[in-house]
């Protein structure tokens, strides 16, 4: 009715296999960038929630060309 899997606190292990239920694949292919700009070593809680990439420069997801805001220009990968 509205609500998120989450309320006012963060997304825990046991709730990220909801994720794709709350939120669409643009969304967490964003956060995933989101992600990797601000720990672009990857040294924050690796492998939690989102899948480590192997490199950020890597596109999360479905890999089906670069993501709609990197083309917008709003974002760029390093």
């Amino acid at each position: 009715h509205g609500g998120s899997i989450t309320g006012e606190h963060g997304v825990g292990s046991d709730k990220a296999p909801f994720m794709a239920q709350m939120f669409t694949a643009d969304d967490l292919d964003t956060m995933q960038l989101v992600r990797c700009a601000l720990d672009p070593d990857g040294i924050a809680n690796p492998g939690k929630i989102f899948p480590t990439p192997r490199l950020c420069g890597e596109r999360p997801g479905r890999g089906q060309g670069p993501h709609p805001l990197v083309v917008s220009g709003e974002a760029e990968l390093f």
